[in-house]
C-alpha cells in the first residue's frame, strides 16, 4: 500500500462502490480525506466499511452538490481551512446510462451526461489548482472510461463525455507541470461492484476489475512516489 501519510485529499465519489474502496485505502495510508456526497442512502455504506477504524479528524463529510459552481468553491475552501491545506484530487463522482442510438438521444440526455461526468470533474479542478499551484505540489486524477477511449455504440452520450475527461486531464497536467501538480486519469472498463452485477448477472464477473485493485492504482498515482508521470490515461481493465 502507498504511503501517503500526512496528505490531505478530497475524494469525490467517495460514497459509491468505488469511492469507499478508495477512501479506506487513502485513510489506512495514513491522509486526511475529505468527502463530497449528495446520495444519503450512500454515506452508512461508508461509515460501514471504515466501521470506525480512523479518528473522527482523519474524515470529512459534508453533504455538497460539486455540480454547482458556488457549493463546490466553498468545500474546497472550507476542506483548506479545516486541514490547512489540499494535496490530492480525485475526481470519481459520475453516472452512467446508455442503450439508445444518437437519433434517439435528445438534447437534454446528451447535456445531462456532460453535467454528470464532465462538469464536476472541471469545478472541482479548477477550485483546487490554484491552491496546489501555490504549494508547488499537487496530485489530480480523475476517471475516463474504456468507452471514453474507443467509443461505445448506443452509448454515445457517456462516451463522449467521459472522453473528454482524458483530454481535459492532457490539457491540464500541461497547465500545472511547472508547479509540480501531475494530473492523470484512470481508465476502468467493467468494474465488480454489486450493481453491475444485477445488471449483467450472465456476464463473467470474475473477469471484472476489483474496486481495491483500481484503488490501489489511485493511490500510486497520488504518491509522492509517482514523480515522472503526468497527462496519462492508465487503463485499469483487470481481464474484461
Amino acid at each position: 500500500m502507498e504511503k501517503l501519510e500526512g496528505k490531505v485529499a478530497i475524494i469525490t465519489g467517495g460514497t459509491g462502490a468505488l469511492g469507499r474502496a478508495a477512501v479506506d485505502n487513502f485513510l489506512t495510508a495514513g491522509a486526511r480525506v475529505a468527502v463530497p456526497w449528495i446520495v444519503e442512502a450512500e454515506v452508512p455504506l461508508l461509515r460501514e466499511r471504515l466501521s470506525n477504524r480512523f479518528p473522527n479528524d482523519q474524515l470529512m463529510l459534508a453533504r455538497v452538490n460539486i455540480g454547482d459552481e458556488a457549493e463546490a468553491a466553498r468545500f474546497v475552501e472550507g476542506v483548506a481551512k479545516r486541514f490547512g491545506r489540499i494535496d490530492i484530487l480525485t475526481n470519481l463522482v459520475g453516472g452512467f446510462w446508455g442503450g439508445k442510438p444518437i437519433s434517439e438521444t435528445t438534447a437534454a440526455e446528451w447535456q445531462a451526461m456532460f453535467d454528470l461526468n464532465l462538469k464536476p470533474t472541471f469545478l472541482m479542478c479548477r477550485a483546487v489548482a490554484p491552491l496546489m499551484q501555490k504549494n508547488k505540489y499537487g496530485r489530480i486524477v480523475s476517471v475516463t472510461s474504456r468507452s471514453g477511449l474507443t467509443g461505445a455504440g448506443d452509448f454515445a452520450a457517456y462516451a463522449v463525455a467521459k472522453g473528454a475527461i482524458a483530454t481535459f486531464t492532457s490539457s491540464l497536467a500541461e497547465e500545472l507541470l511547472a508547479d509540480n501538480v501531475l494530473v492523470n486519469a484512470i481508465a476502468p472498463s467493467t468494474i465488480d461492484t454489486e450493481a453491475n452485477r444485477k445488471a449483467m448477472p450472465k456476464a463473467k464477473h470474475e473477469n471484472w476489475v476489483k474496486p481495491e485493485d483500481i484503488a490501489a492504482t489511485l493511490a500510486y498515482l497520488c504518491s509522492e512516489d509517482c514523480r515522472v508521470t503526468s497527462g496519462a490515461v492508465v487503463p485499469v481493465y483487470g481481464r474484461a
